[in-house]
C-alpha cells in the first residue's frame, strides 16, 4: 500500500459530502472519485471537490485503479449491495452505518470481506472521535465504580412526509435504524453484548418506527436504556452511571467534545451530588477524519479489521436491532397526526 491512499466516494449527498470534507484534514488521502445515479447532486458534488473524478455508474467508480478503498454513503437499503460490488471489485470497504438493513444481509458482506482477504469496518464514525474512545479509561480512573446503568438517546423532529428517505421503509427509513445504533452502539462498546432486550416502538404511517426505545439487560445486573426519534427533539446526550458517581457525555454525545462528572458517594440526604468541572476533549476536522485515519492505518498495517470497530461486534449490533425490531410486532399505528401534518 502506498503512502497517499486514494478514495472513492459511492453517494454524492450529505453524508458522501462530510466523509470527502473530512478526508481534506488526513494526512496521505486523496479524494480520487465519487459516483452518484443522480446527475444534480453529482455536479454539486464535482463543483464542491473539483479534483474528484464523477461517475454516474457504482460499477465505474469500484473499476477505478487509483481507488484504493470505498466509502458507501448511500442511503441504508443499498449497503449491502455497494458493498459486495466493491467488495467483488477487490477493493476494501469503508461502509456507513447502519451496515446494512438487518443481520443477514451484514453476514453476506462479512462473510465475502473474509473469503476476499479485503479490508471492511463500518463507518460508525463516533467510536473513533478522542471522547468517546477516552471513555473506557476515564471511568477505570475516575473512581467511579463498577459501572451500573447507561442511558442514551438521540432525537430529531423531521417533518413528515411518505418520500422522505427517513419515513420511507424501502430507504430503510426509521428512527432505529438512523438515530438509535448511535445509542446501541455506545452501549456495546462500554458494556459489550446483552443478554436480553426488551423494546416498544410508535409507528408512522408508512410503518417504519417513528420513535423507539429499548432496554437491554446484562449478565452482570447493568442496564442500558437507549431511546430514538424522529418525531421529538431529544436531549442526544448520554450518562453513564457508576456507583459512586456518573458520566454526563454533553449533546451530541455522538460528536462530544465535553463531559462533566458528579459524583454522589459524598452527597447528603436530598443532594444530588458534586460536579465537577466540565472538561473539554477538542477533535480536529469535523468528525469523520477519524474513522477514515483508522482505516487507513490498517491498509498500511495489513489488518483486515479494525480492533476499534471489529466486524463480529458490528454483526451484533445488527442482530441486535433485529431482536428490538422482533418486539414491535403489534405496535401501534399508524401515526394519524403525523399523517393530518398534526405534531
Amino acid at each position: 500500500m502506498s503512502e497517499t491512499i486514494g478514495w472513492g466516494i459511492l453517494g454524492a449527498g450529505r453524508i458522501g459530502r462530510l466523509f470527502a470534507h473530512g478526508l481534506e484534514s488526513v494526512p496521505n488521502a486523496r479524494l480520487v472519485a465519487v459516483a452518484s445515479r443522480t446527475p444534480e447532486r453529482l455536479r454539486q458534488f464535482g463543483e464542491t471537490f473539483p479534483g474528484a473524478r464523477l461517475y454516474a455508474e457504482y460499477a465505474a467508480l469500484v473499476a477505478d485503479p487509483a481507488v484504493d478503498i470505498v466509502y458507501v454513503a448511500t442511503t441504508n437499503q443499498l449497503h449491502r449491495e455497494l458493498s459486495l460490488l466493491a467488495l467483488g471489485a477487490h477493493k476494501p470497504v469503508l461502509c456507513e452505518k447502519p451496515f446494512t438493513m438487518d443481520a443477514a444481509e451484514a453476514g453476506d458482506v462479512i462473510a465475502l470481506a473474509r473469503w476476499e482477504g479485503l479490508f471492511c469496518m463500518e463507518a460508525m464514525w463516533m467510536r473513533f472521535l478522542p471522547l468517546v474512545r477516552a471513555l473506557p479509561e476515564l471511568l477505570a480512573s475516575a473512581g467511579l465504580g463498577e459501572v451500573r446503568m447507561l442511558r442514551a438517546d438521540f432525537g430529531e423532529r423531521m417533518p413528515y412526509a411518505p418520500d422522505n428517505r427517513l419515513y420511507d421503509p424501502a430507504l430503510g427509513g426509521g428512527a432505529l435504524l438512523d438515530l438509535g445504533v448511535y445509542p446501541l452502539s455506545l452501549a456495546f462498546y462500554l458494556l459489550g453484548r446483552p443478554r436480553a432486550v426488551t423494546s416498544a416502538a410508535a409507528l408512522a404511517p408508512t410503518g417504519v418506527d417513528a420513535q423507539s426505545a429499548a432496554v437491554l439487560e446484562y449478565a452482570g445486573g447493568q442496564i442500558a436504556l437507549i431511546a430514538c426519534s424522529i418525531v421529538a427533539q431529544l436531549p442526544t446526550d448520554a450518562l453513564i452511571v457508576g456507583e459512586r458517581g456518573h458520566v454526563r457525555v454533553h449533546t451530541p454525545f455522538y460528536r462530544p467534545s465535553e463531559y462533566s462528572l458528579t459524583y454522589f458517594d459524598q452527597a447528603g440526604p436530598g443532594e444530588r451530588g458534586r460536579q465537577l468541572e466540565t472538561v473539554s476533549v477538542p477533535f480536529q476536522g469535523n468528525g469523520y477524519n477519524y474513522e477514515a485515519v483508522e482505516a487507513m492505518r490498517c491498509l498500511r498495517a495489513g489488518e483486515l479489521e479494525s480492533p476499534i470497530m471489529p466486524l463480529d461486534e458490528t454483526l451484533a449490533i445488527m442482530e441486535t436491532m433485529d431482536a428490538i425490531r422482533a418486539c414491535w410486532r403489534g405496535a401501534a399505528g399508524p401515526d394519524q397526526a403525523l399523517a393530518s401534518g398534526g405534531s
